[in-house]
């Protein structure tokens, strides 16, 4: 039986796609942060007929 509480080595592809999280993550945090800057509004108040 193999030994499966080994895991394999992190590769160059497992690198690069935590690599694209934490700059999507970032981009996401800066994109919040210039929306609060211009006071924007996800729902604006529409009147409703």
């Amino acid at each position: 039986m193999a030994n499966d509480s080994t895991r394999p080595p992190m590769n160059v592809y497992t690198a690069m796609l935590l690599l694209s999280f934490i700059a999507l993550a970032i981009g996401c945090i800066f994109l919040a942060l210039n929306l609060n800057l211009y006071k924007f509004e996800i729902m604006p108040n529409v009147p409703r007929p």
